[in-house]
């Protein structure tokens, strides 16, 4: 709260004098007068005011309170980690640069994805839209992407030379999704996800027409 002190003529004046300076109109001005003229003599004295103004904070977007959160996040246990971000539509994509990538990373990407839940928690609380921060750091989801759609070839590849299904380590809805698309349009295998919550395993098995053949 910005709070002045303004002396005029008359209550009119000083409020004048406190909008001009301020900038703003006068009605988003609450005065307090301190000193008034005397009622029976016109000439001399000058009314003194105290003037309060709220500050208006600037507004942050979902992509700017992203990057404070983390920033300060980063910053309360000592890891140095410097950001940017590109907001499109529903999706803010967030990109880390630090030293410690490996444990921000965590094992098979736990603790970015456990970080970026967080981080979308925080930011759209009490927001009517939705947006969805998508954290990266070191090209990370292009690499497990690519390791990924490698993994779900080989593991088909063995399903069609043996004949018997196979279950893939608990995955994201993210990583499950790439195994699905990797394998929609082969035409001997199929995929389902099994289980329950967020973490889920996809099962890689032959379609019904191949195992009659077989």
């Amino acid at each position: 709260m910005v709070i002045r002190e303004y002396e005029g003529r008359t209550e009119r004046d000083a409020v004048k004098k406190a909008s001009e300076d301020l900038g703003v109109d006068s009605d988003q001005l609450k005065i307090e007068v301190m000193s008034e003229k005397s009622k029976f003599f016109s000439f001399g004295g000058m009314v003194k005011i105290r003037v309060f103004l709220e500050e208006e904070e600037e507004q942050e977007d979902a992509a700017a309170r992203s990057q404070s959160f983390l920033r300060g996040l980063f910053s309360t246990i000592g890891t140095e980690v410097s950001t940017s971000a590109i907001e499109e539509d529903d999706k803010i994509y967030v990109e880390l640069a630090s030293e410690s990538a490996g444990l921000i990373i965590g094992k098979r990407g736990k603790t970015l994805e456990a970080l970026q839940l967080i981080v979308n928690i925080v930011v759209n609380k009490g927001e009517e839209d939705w947006k969805k921060v998508i954290l990266d750091i070191e090209n990370y989801r292009d690499k497990r992407e690519q390791a990924l759609r490698e993994l779900a070839q080989k593991v088909a590849k063995k399903v069609k030379k043996t004949g018997k299904s196979q279950v893939l380590e608990p995955m994201n809805p993210f990583e499950r999704r790439i195994i699905h698309l990797t394998l929609h349009d082969d035409m001997h295998v199929e995929t389902k996800s099994e289980g329950n919550g967020n973490m889920k395993r996809v099962r890689i098995f032959l379609k019904r027409r191949n195992r009659q053949a077989g």
